[in-house]
């Protein structure tokens, strides 16, 4: 019996062993395989070695070795824009970036600046760069490449370090070099438009978001400067415009509260492609009217004017380029019925009449009415004053308004002009209108008058007289006298003079987009400029044409002025853009201050 005993249990027991083996095995089929991923480490495009990590666990953080080069640290992107996380479990593939600094780094000579606007004194007196002086200059440390810089700054304040210090934008040292935006508690210090570490980002205004008193270090590695050889913009000639160095880094800190509490007052005006011709100008015309906060224009706009509002600050008796642009983000939804706001930055008028806008500075929040039926009445212009021997109000006899009556370029150019006028010095004028075709012409039924304030680039020749608003004349001569009724802008230049065209690009000029001799177009009969250049692929250009014996620019001439699709060219934006390298012959008419480009081949 104990035999049989024996045997019984020896199968029970071998049968509770398969059991368990069947079950085992049953229990490892059905759990996951281990998951392992790959981390790949690179130094630029060379993979220096790749690693096997299961899922959860941790990548090796180990110092690769290179001659002639100090290893800094590893990256998560190829632009070196966020650190590898090496604490946190792997979940996926990953790639990490190898930075490096050249071992010995040469003395940076170069001298930077900061350059910005804002209600801070620094930047009041910067203005982007046309107020620079030695008080902007960074410090550079003996026996080293750094450089510092202590001011204070107010919210809105925005800047950037560059080696110019006239806003050329050259070796731009921006938003995307700070090495924090934060304080040691959280608190938001500064900030820029686009994610820290993008390319771009390297060239974005810093924007102080909390005021004080702050000390910037900027360390340079001259050695390990790059270039942004992928931007369409980019040559040669301007490639300083594109120098970036993901080494370089801003640190800062806030040494306590500002000194200075200031009490601004904020314009905003109007600003677009044909209403001011992109430029500053700053008039009743294109003024909001500001009432508690509440910020209102009625101006007549034609259809596709492209246009923002930008802002000017006054604080005390100094005026100062603003920081702040009302741009088609601002707008609300309804007013996007007559307002293209879908452009990535500027407004766009969808139709000509007459728009109304309302800005609420509490909710930054733009809106705007239309009317298609309502436009300005149709007018005809005199100029008064002490000139010529004359007396104010001369013009309104019969005998005298020939004399003084500005006459239309060409049929519904809203272009008018008086040639050859003769001016004394310290002779003083101004611009009234009357309603189109008015004979008996009075004080009373005027329909306006423009003064100095609607005057652009009147320079050191036309000034505004102590306690008055006329147009003062500073530099006797004789004048072509232009009144731009869309614009509302009168501009005066000498009869004598003669405008001179370039061609402006990222290929011509010191740093690129300046006038240089080597690109001035030949003038030849009825206003036709012409010359012959050798392009590259990529170059981008537009024409400049430059007020007569002056550095001040008159006109913009861009891709929308391009006759027809020239072949090898894009002209479907701002700037005109060579896509075959070739010679070719480029020439722009001008006419009544509206320019055409034709451009053929030479091959």
């Amino acid at each position: 019996m104990k035999n049989a005993t024996k045997w019984v249990s020896l199968m029970v027991a071998s049968a509770i062993c398969v059991s368990s083996v069947a079950m085992l095995a049953a229990c490892n089929k059905d759990d996951p395989e281990t998951v392992e991923y790959t981390v790949t480490y690179y130094d630029g495009t060379e993979v220096l070695k790749t690693e096997k990590v299961k899922e959860g666990e941790k990548a090796t953080k180990w110092t690769p070795t290179k001659d002639d080069y100090a290893f800094v640290d590893w990256f998560a992107t190829p632009n070196f824009a966020h650190i590898f996380p090496f604490d946190e479990p792997i979940t996926e593939n990953k790639s990490a970036f190898a930075q490096w600094a050249s071992a010995t780094q040469s003395e940076d000579t170069r001298t930077f600046y900061i350059v910005g606007s804002g209600t801070s004194p620094m930047l009041r007196a910067s203005d982007w760069g046309k107020g620079t002086s030695d008080q902007h200059k960074m410090t550079k440390a003996e026996g080293k490449n750094e450089y510092t810089y202590t001011c204070d700054l107010n919210i809105g304040d925005k800047f950037q370090f560059e080696i110019t210090g006239t806003g050329d934008w050259q070796n731009q040292r921006g938003a995307g070099y700070l090495d924090t935006l934060t304080l040691a508690d959280g608190t938001p210090a500064f900030s820029s438009s686009q994610t820290i570490g993008d390319n771009a980002a390297y060239r974005l205004d810093i924007k102080c978001e909390y005021s004080g008193n702050y000390t910037f270090t900027l360390t340079t590695h001259p050695d390990d400067d790059t270039y942004e050889t992928t931007n369409p913009s980019y040559t040669e000639a301007n490639k300083e415009a594109f120098n970036i160095n993901p080494l370089d880094k801003i640190s800062w800190v806030r040494n306590g509260d500002t000194d200075e509490e200031v009490d601004v007052v904020i314009d905003y005006f109007i600003k677009g492609a044909k209403i001011t011709n992109w430029k500053d100008m700053y008039n009743p015309a294109t003024k909001m009217t500001n009432k508690d906060g509440v910020y209102t224009l009625e101006v007549y706009l034609k259809e596709n004017e492209e246009f923002v509002f930008s802002s000017q600050y006054i604080i005390g008796a100094e005026i100062t380029t603003g920081t702040e642009f009302l741009r088609a983000t601002n707008l609300d939804e309804a007013s996007k019925a007559f307002i293209d706001g879908n452009a990535a930055a500027n407004m766009v008028a969808k139709a000509t009449g007459t728009y109304t806008f309302t800005y609420t500075e509490a909710t930054k929040v733009l809106s705007a009415t239309f009317d298609a039926s309502k436009a300005p009445a149709a007018a005809d212009y005199y100029l008064d004053g002490s000139y010529g021997g004359g007396s104010w109000g001369d013009f309104m006899d019969k005998e005298n308004n020939a004399a003084h009556k500005f006459i239309e370029t060409s049929a519904d150019s809203g272009i008018y002009v008086l040639n050859n006028v003769v001016l004394a010095e310290n002779d003083e004028l101004v611009l009234r209108a009357y309603p189109k075709g008015t004979e008996e012409l009075t004080w009373e039924n005027g329909a306006g008058n423009y003064n100095y304030a609607y005057l652009f680039g009147g320079g050191t020749d036309f000034v505004k007289p102590e306690g008055g608003t006329n147009i003062k004349v500073a530099t006797a001569g004789t004048y072509n006298i232009t009144f731009d009724s869309y614009a509302k802008m009168i501009t005066i230049e000498n009869a004598n003079s003669v405008d001179d065209a370039y061609i402006v690009g990222t290929m011509t000029g010191e740093g690129g987009w300046k006038v240089s001799p080597a690109w001035k177009m030949t003038l030849g009969e009825n206003g036709i400029y012409t010359i012959e250049v050798n392009l590259s692929e990529n170059d981008g250009f537009g024409i400049r044409v430059m007020k007569g014996e002056t550095t001040e620019q008159k006109y913009w001439f861009g891709a929308s002025l391009v006759s027809g699709e020239p072949a090898g060219f894009d002209v479907s934006g701002s700037n005109i853009i060579c896509k075959t390298a070739g010679t070719y012959i480029i020439t722009c008419t001008v006419t009544d201050g509206v320019g055409t480009i034709s451009i053929s081949s030479k091959n």
